[in-house]
């Protein structure tokens, strides 16, 4: 038996719109501050790439084309935008083996730590592709946005609920959920590491319902919830850590909340994929 659809197709395409645009938007505006700056420098230095001191701004204003992009997506120009955007969202994915993104304390890959920001692209490449091929009537492409989308989801939901089962991540996230009253409770429950050990428990649970999608309706509806929630949930890191910076204020992000705000284009693949539930397996 089908869980009945809460909101139209019309209505969660408005949703990812918003979502991914408020991702958009927060990121760009950092993209345009010393700090952005410094940090893609280094990046390129880490890979033996000539410093480019343009880069940040940029990339700041291919999101906010985007962003406009968002707005009136049935124009051409725009859909060629939101395929552009998905280009440049692959580049952080490929950066996974150039950079040293895995924890060496623990044996090195798979123990992921700086990249888990870099796998939470997928879901924005996704986001960004179904968006673009929807309005632009691409079948084929918009079909393998979903399955992009289911990966996104698990990628983030596995590799990094995985990680919450080691003392370096539970000591890492401490400082994120002992600020938010969302999460802070767990904490009068749990030590450090078992309340880490809850969250991943939670985080896997939503994996086991989304992967139940051909069999059970009501266990990927479940799922999906779980992950959404935890998605939206995260937001509130930006308010309590805060995840801003101080010195500039809101909404120049921090690098802790620019990670955190990805989490958006991740809320949007979960309502991308409630309301294609017969491309995923029903």
């Amino acid at each position: 038996m089908s869980v009945p659809t809460i909101i139209n197709d019309k209505q969660s395409l408005v949703i990812a719109r918003v979502l991914l645009g408020l991702f958009l938007l927060l990121t760009a505006i950092t993209r345009f501050t010393a700090t952005d700056a410094s940090y893609f420098s280094k990046q390129l230095q880490a890979v033996n790439i000539p410093d480019l001191p343009w880069l940040s701004a940029f990339l700041g204003v291919m999101q906010l084309l985007t962003l406009v992009a968002l707005i009136v997506p049935r124009h051409r120009l725009s859909q060629a935008m939101l395929y552009i955007y998905a280009g440049l969202a692959t580049v952080p994915l490929l950066m996974m083996f150039t950079h040293p993104v895995w924890i060496d304390a623990l044996g090195g890959f798979p123990a992921i730590g700086a990249g888990q920001g870099l796998i939470k692209y997928l879901g924005i490449v996704a986001v960004s592709l179904f968006l673009a091929s929807h309005y632009a009537g691409h079948t084929q492409i918009n079909k393998l946005a979903v399955k992009l989308a289911v990966a996104g989801i698990l990628l983030v939901m596995v590799w990094i609920g995985g990680m919450k089962f080691t003392q370096i991540e539970a000591d890492g996230i401490e400082g994120l959920m002992s600020t938010s009253p969302l999460f802070s409770w767990i904490y009068s429950l749990f030590s450090v590491l078992h309340g880490s050990y809850f969250i991943g428990v939670v985080e896997l649970v939503a994996v086991v319902g989304i992967l139940l999608a051909p069999w059970s309706d009501k266990a990927y509806v479940f799922g999906l919830g779980v992950a959404a929630l935890t998605f939206a949930a995260t937001q509130t890191f930006l308010i309590t850590l805060p995840g801003y910076e101080t010195s500039l204020g809101f909404p120049v992000l921090t690098g802790s909340g620019q990670f955190i705000v990805k989490d958006l284009a991740l809320l949007a693949c979960c309502i991308i994929l409630f309301n294609n539930r017969k491309l995923v397996g029903h």
